[in-house]
């Protein structure tokens, strides 16, 4: 049996492969608290192990490694053992293992003896952080157990950020406080691999500051407990000591008043609780701490990720909401999209498909524009990576989300350049995993409504259209209203639609939608449901049309999320010509 814990400072979101000496491989899912359990037996050591997934909203990949002696026993999956592996490979794990041939030398790379040297070299280098924190000089960084909660061990990892260059073959250790660098290792020779960080730039790592991770935790959990049994009212979420009430307070565009209206009236809050906490200082703000964490109650398709905004107030950590004027997000997102025209005779008429992909930007301005109707966001500009000179999107009236400018849909998917899209498009070549974004709102006079902009991160590019096959997709197995295909004409007040769909290894059921428009666009229908990992249909009940036309057109959005945050959708359409 190997087991340990997976962790960056919060535990990661993803998955642990071990592979032996021979390159059979089994697997697991990190549990919420960073824990992995992989039962090796009939495995033949040493063995190599891989995690994969996310911490907050980035991608990371991590290596480590075990020895027939560390069986029944500890072996964590850290950047510090990412480390110590690719000094022992002499070239960065992730590009050493990505040469199949390199499988077969697992059993002659991993032995005892290289195992201790570079550990000890690693923990001779961070000796002076170690020290800094109070911790045990016999700590070992591959095998010392430790619970992925920002104390002891994972509060170094939460202070020193490991960056690493496969080009160049060096990781750069910074001061996660000041993004200043304290140490390099070049992995491909030794003679650095012991030179302890410079003391002289890591003064703000510090015992106190160990101590306020823990604590901006314990008042998620403050905040959690309010909602164990039931739901708080106004008062006791204004009086509970942990939200700033002052009109610093900030949620996606809502005052604190509104915030704890919504949340105090929310049935599937009941429950609430936070895992996966990631905590991110703000580099020459140490009295402001960013947040990511994974929100779950007693209702299933509640999950899902929240950021939120620390602040010191009077020597109290207090949440301030996630300090952004827009409920906002952006991640990679692929379509299959299939269409069928019919006539008024619901006959067939044509019928086709395409594959889709880019940047899914989501923002939503309305609960900041229902309090500054005299200064509202009407549009907004990203840049970044593969952007060129950046993409506008302005407010789409009927649904009051920000749409990409110039297209001759309404979307806020950015598409990938391709033919005669050369603007308002992604180069998706040019993007990156963990790519950083700059999100600048804008009021009717062109001038930002938020400074120089929020930094958004791309935890994973998207896919080449070129890249994208049918396979990768769900696959909808039936669309049917009493118990016939669904068509516009069929979708009627009081009736429920059912769908049931398959999803391809490694994608989880997310949202999915039925929609209708009448003849002149406007929205008839739209019936939204969050999905569960584990459901294989859902029922939709269409209650009042929005308007009094005839829909013409209808149609089903159905999509999964991969480890990384992806999301891969199919979406089927028909409307009557």
């Amino acid at each position: 049996m190997l087991s340990g814990t997976v962790a960056g400072g919060a535990a990661v979101i993803g998955n642990v492969i071990v592979t032996d000496s021979k390159g059979a491989t089994k697997g697991a899912t990190i549990e919420a608290n960073g824990h992995y359990t992989i039962d090796v037996s009939g495995m033949t050591g040493p063995f190599m192990l891989k995690a994969a997934g996310t911490v907050g909203n980035t991608t990371v990949t991590y290596y480590s490694a075990a020895t027939d002696a560390d069986l029944g026993a500890t072996v964590n999956v850290t950047p510090f053992t990412n480390m110590i592996v690719s000094n022992i490979a002499a070239q960065m794990a992730e590009t050493y293992f990505s040469d199949p041939a390199n499988i077969a030398k697992i059993g002659t790379l991993i032995t005892p003896a290289k195992l201790a040297a570079a550990q000890t070299s690693l923990h001779a280098k961070l000796q002076p952080v170690l020290a800094a924190l109070g911790l045990s000089d016999s700590i070992d960084l591959l095998r010392t157990s430790f619970a992925a909660d920002h104390s002891g061990m994972d509060a170094v990892l939460d202070l020193v950020k490991v960056e690493v260059d496969t080009a160049t073959n060096v990781v750069t250790l910074k001061n996660a406080l000041t993004n200043i660098a304290i140490a390099t290792d070049d992995v491909s020779k030794s003679s650095d691999d012991a030179i302890a960080v410079d003391g002289t730039k890591i003064t703000e790592i510090t015992k106190d500051a160990a101590t306020d991770l823990q604590t901006v935790v314990a008042k998620l959990n403050s905040f959690a407990a309010l909602f164990a049994t039931g739901l708080p009212d106004v008062a006791a979420l204004t009086n509970s000591g942990v939200f700033d009430t002052s009109a610093s307070f900030m949620m996606s565009g809502q005052t604190f008043a509104q915030f704890a209206s919504e949340l105090s009236t929310e049935p599937d809050a009941v429950g609430l609780k936070f895992s996966n906490v990631d905590v991110s200082p703000v580099v020459g703000s140490p009295e402001i701490l960013i947040l990511s964490a994974v929100i779950t109650s007693n209702t299933d398709t509640f999950a899902d990720k929240i950021r939120l905004k620390m602040v010191k107030v009077a020597g109290v950590w207090l949440v301030q909401g996630d300090g952004r004027k827009a409920d906002i997000s952006i991640r990679a997102q692929a379509a299959l999209n299939y269409w069928t025209t019919l006539n008024s005779s619901l006959t067939t008429q044509g019928s086709g498909s395409n594959l889709q992909s880019g940047l899914n930007l989501g923002i939503d301005p309305f609960a900041y524009n229902s309090n500054h109707t005299n200064n509202p966001i009407v549009s907004a500009l990203v840049t970044g990576p593969g952007l060129g000179n950046g993409v506008t999107l302005v407010q789409d009236t009927q649904n009051r989300w920000l749409k990409v400018e110039g297209l001759p849909y309404s979307t806020n998917l950015i598409p990938e350049c391709a033919g005669q899209v050369t603007t308002q498009c992604v180069n998706i070549a040019a993007t990156a995993d963990n790519g950083e974004y700059n999100l600048v709102l804008k009021n009717s006079s062109n001038a930002s409504l938020n400074g120089t902009g929020y930094t958004l991160k791309l935890a994973k590019k998207p896919y080449l259209t070129s890249d994208l096959t049918t396979s990768m997709f769900p696959a909808i197995t039936s669309i049917t209203i009493d118990g016939q295909d669904l068509t516009p004409s069929s979708l009627v007040a009081g009736k429920t639609v059912s769908v049931s769909w398959t999803m391809p290894a490694g994608i989880k059921p997310k949202y999915a939608n039925i929609w209708a428009f009448d003849s002149t666009g406007a929205n008839y229908f739209k019936v939204e449901k969050e999905l569960t990992p584990t459901m294989t249909s859902a029922l939709f009940g269409l209650g009042t049309p929005n308007t009094s036309g005839t829909p013409t057109q209808a149609g089903t959005w159905l999509e999964g999320v991969d480890l990384f945050g992806r999301r891969l959708a199919v979406s089927q359409h028909v409307s009557i010509q």
